[in-house]
């Protein structure tokens, strides 16, 4: 054998050698980022997961305190003006709202619902005229509106936690508003 067919066979083996490493670095590479993808898609099923509960056990709370038999006050609060959050949607979970009051409330919707001071005494003569009872007193009992709240934690799974966000456990919270349901029938 010469020197030159020897030369030939050991560069064609180095040049393989190379070739097959570079693959097993591609190959790794790849499958972190499958990795990443899998466990990002398993935290969002995690996030999902626990809202629904989250939502679902707030909507009970919230259904049984409409079907007591003795009406609960809770406050609501009055809504001024509501503001979009950062996703630029409105009514989601990232907007806020200024804070508005009774008095208010009265000024801008309740009293307008009557033309004149007349008028309101003709309203007050309707039994059980809700509109008229709003002028004296507070929204929830006359809407009969009644909350529910719930909160349910779910761990990060440890690979999501070094990547993207440090905490050991997420919160998620839901908040229901309904009507009340006792006695409307």
């Amino acid at each position: 054998m010469s020197l030159e067919s020897g030369m030939e066979k050991s560069t064609k083996y180095c040049l393989s050698n190379a070739s097959s490493g570079q693959a097993i670095v591609e190959f790794a590479a790849g499958l972190v980022a499958v990795l990443v993808l899998v466990a990002g898609l398993l935290q969002v099923a995690s996030l999902s997961a626990a809202r629904t509960d989250a939502m679902v056990q707030a909507r009970k709370a919230a259904d049984s305190t409409a079907m007591l038999d003795i009406p609960l006050y809770v406050p609501s609060p009055f809504i001024k003006h509501w503001d979009e959050g950062p996703d630029r949607k409105a009514y989601t979970r990232d907007d806020d709202f200024s804070t508005g009051d009774m008095p208010g409330f009265r000024n801008s919707i309740v009293d307008r619902t009557s033309p004149d001071e007349s008028g309101w005494d003709i309203m007050s003569a309707i039994p059980r005229n809700d509109i008229a009872t709003l002028r004296e007193s507070a929204v929830s009992p006359v809407f009969g509106l009644v909350q529910g709240e719930a909160s349910r934690s779910f761990e990060i799974l440890p690979a999501f936690r070094k990547l993207i966000y440090n905490a050991e456990t997420i919160t998620v919270k839901a908040r229901v508003w309904m009507t009340r349901t006792r006695g409307i029938y």
